[in-house]
């Protein structure tokens, strides 16, 4: 994202209600950090905004501009107790290819824990209503399912941000009720197509070695009594249990037995 990207995308947000995120990748690798650092506080609160990083050498590099800019940091080291307690929501497992009923796949989309609990976003190419929406559009679409970053972008209910959930959300597994990763792990779940597609557009990442294909469809069965047991946004299992997590025990899905 560019300065001039940013300086549009801050300005959409001066009456935004909640807090303002920078994250990544990672921000502090951005050359022009300090310079939007400046303009985050000419803008906005110190306690409106935070920052979202894994550290590195540039956090002590920037470390007095952090301290002045932002109220509160997501900070995610990655460190040798997070390689063996932490997990993640597999997310390049496309719904649309291991949930085959579409009505209970539809119902898994509606109920998000992504959408309910995490945040809208803005990357380079435009405004997203899901922040792993606008990642995936990036990677695999040159973000053409972005909207344009105008005032009152946020303000979309549901009903008005279906043309992104219905290019979007069928090639991702944030909704899926189902086993999650150690971060550890060296291989990324994919399934068939989707890996077909990251292949086709060069990707790294994505040779035999460095992936695990995953072609299980799930039952209706399986998707209730996953549910029941999952708890995907507890992305911290350093600091907290599946069910003493902020975010509580996954989600309460809409469908019934």
């Amino acid at each position: 994202m560019t300065v001039e990207q940013f300086k549009t995308a801050l300005d959409t947000l001066r009456i935004w209600p909640g807090k303002i995120g920078i994250i990544g990748g990672e921000p502090l690798l951005h050359p022009d950090f300090e310079e939007m650092c400046s303009l985050l506080r000419a803008r906005f609160n110190r306690n409106k905004l935070g920052l979202w990083t894994s550290g590195g050498k540039n956090f002590q590099t920037h470390l007095e501009m952090i301290d002045l800019t932002f109220g509160f940091i997501a900070y995610n080291e990655h460190n040798k107790e997070q390689l063996e307690k932490c997990k993640h929501q597999p997310l390049t497992v496309a719904i649309s290819e291991v949930v085959p009923d579409e009505q209970l796949r539809n119902k898994l989309i509606d109920a998000c824990w992504v959408q309910n609990t995490w945040c809208a976003t803005i990357n380079h190419f435009g405004a997203y209503f899901c922040e792993v929406a606008g990642a995936q559009d990036a990677l695999l679409n040159e973000g053409i399912n972005a909207w344009p970053v105008e005032h009152g972008w946020w303000k979309k209910a549901p009903v008005q941000f279906q043309d992104q959930v219905k290019a979007l959300c069928n090639n991702c597994g944030m909704a899926i009720p189902m086993e999650r990763e150690l971060i550890k792990t060296k291989t990324e779940k994919f399934s068939p197509l989707l890996l077909e597609q990251f292949r086709k557009k060069g990707l790294i990442k994505v040779a035999e070695s460095d992936v695990e294909v995953f072609d299980h469809q799930f039952t209706k069965e399986e998707i209730i009594e996953n549910s029941r047991m999952w708890t995907p946004g507890n992305y911290r299992g350093d600091r907290s249990d599946d069910y003493a997590a902020p975010e509580g025990l996954g989600l309460t899905i809409p469908i019934s037995d």
